[in-house]
């Protein structure tokens, strides 16, 4: 089997998937845009190919058309990333690859298709609409009142995402914002998770759930620190409306990562599904959580082939992400002195996920939820 791991600048987690592709014996294949890749990543790769833009189709379709001359017909192609869905899917098309396709990819990155798919499978959706106006916005906050969120119809994470208070913040909202939006209802709750991975036949083979001390959002656009972990228990009414929504969105052989609101104790109101992993670390903290290989799951998948039978979450892993513009009460060291026995990384976040997930994080490890929360309190406790 060939296998093609397409990764921008290869994070540090990519080289896991490389070695899972070896692990059951299959050709694994890079495409990225750095010219230099670390020599442990290059011993792993049976090629890597250096494409200098990877938005350019034409020169992708013309790398893969390479490989395949190359190594045989590809077999999967994926790079686990929001930003190259739609690359992977064209690509899939055009060299008939097992996965996720165009019309796939089309609906489960689209915000008003989630809601519509979401909402025929009886799942809980927040109210929201197209907009192209500020006089439709009105309507909408006429019908739903204040706060509502706009966003982009396709958009990767939080980005280019707005709370919109007031009559004064409606009427500049169309002055940074460009191309196809969606407004909301604001919907008052706990953002919680439901993620995983589920097999070709549509079997979820490892769920969890994570929380959040804040959303994603208001940690990009009023940059604040913030943590999140899982629970050693999946609420039932939530694994129940998860597992409806992966079949729900025909999520096959695939990594999902779906938001939700907690709007009441087991109430649920349904945010987004993405189609791939959850992101930076978020893989290994669910490995740590079970003690488990969840890259080589995926790699294993391929053949039918799953290392784990039923794995059980055994502890609660938390990260914590500080920005550097807030000041910390307690020093690294004094985290480091307090907790080390719990930690499992504390170093720089990678700078494409710093926007997002603050510039240094901490993982941390303990069987019981409430001391994992009380760690990243404290962690992220600041200054008088």
């Amino acid at each position: 089997m060939n296998v093609i791991i397409i990764s921008p600048h290869f994070p540090p987690n990519h080289i896991n998937y490389a070695r899972a592709v070896k692990k059951y014996g299959d050709v694994a294949l890079g495409i990225g845009d750095s010219p230099n890749i670390s020599e442990d990543l290059r011993a792993v790769l049976d090629e890597y190919v250096y494409v200098p833009d990877m938005t350019n189709y034409d020169a992708m379709l013309r790398t893969v058309g390479y490989l395949t001359s190359k190594y045989g017909k590809i077999d999967r192609i994926d790079s686990q990333n929001e930003f190259w869905l739609g690359i992977e899917s064209r690509l899939r098309d055009d060299f008939n690859i097992f996965g996720q396709r165009v019309a796939d990819t089309d609906n489960n990155r689209s915000k008003l298709e989630m809601k519509r798919i979401a909402r025929a499978a009886g799942i809980p959706v927040a109210r929201g609409m197209e907009v192209e106006s500020v006089p439709q916005l009105r309507e909408f906050v006429k019908e739903v009142g204040y706060p509502i969120v706009v966003k982009p119809v396709l958009g990767v994470g939080a980005a280019a995402t707005y709370s919109i208070q007031n009559d004064e913040e409606l009427g500049h909202c169309f002055e940074y914002i460009h191309g196809r939006y969606i407004t909301e209802e604001f919907i008052k709750g706990d953002i919680v998770t439901f993620d995983g991975f589920v097999d070709r036949k549509g079997r979820i083979v490892f769920k969890t759930s994570h929380e959040y001390n804040a959303g994603v959002m208001e940690s990009v656009n009023e940059a604040r620190s913030l943590y999140y972990y899982n629970v050693t228990e999946i609420d039932p009414e939530l694994e129940a409306l998860g597992c409806r929504c992966v079949e729900a969105f025909g999520v096959r052989e695939r990594f999902f990562h779906i938001e939700w609101f907690r709007t009441a104790p087991h109430k649920y109101c349904f945010l987004e599904i993405n189609v791939r992993p959850p992101g930076l670390y978020t893989i290994d903290m669910m490995n740590y959580s079970a003690d488990i290989n969840l890259y080589e799951t995926w790699a294993g998948s391929f053949h039918d082939a799953y290392p784990y039978d039923n794995p059980k979450i055994k502890y609660s892993v938390g990260f914590a992400g500080r920005r550097v513009n807030e000041h910390f009460k307690h020093s690294t060291e004094e985290v480091l002195s307090q907790f080390g026995e719990n930690m499992i990384m504390a170093e720089p976040v990678p700078g494409a996920y710093a926007d997002a997930m603050g510039e240094f994080f901490f993982l941390v490890r303990h069987p019981d939820v409430e001391q994992v929360k009380h760690i990243l309190k404290y962690i992220l406790e600041l200054s008088d």
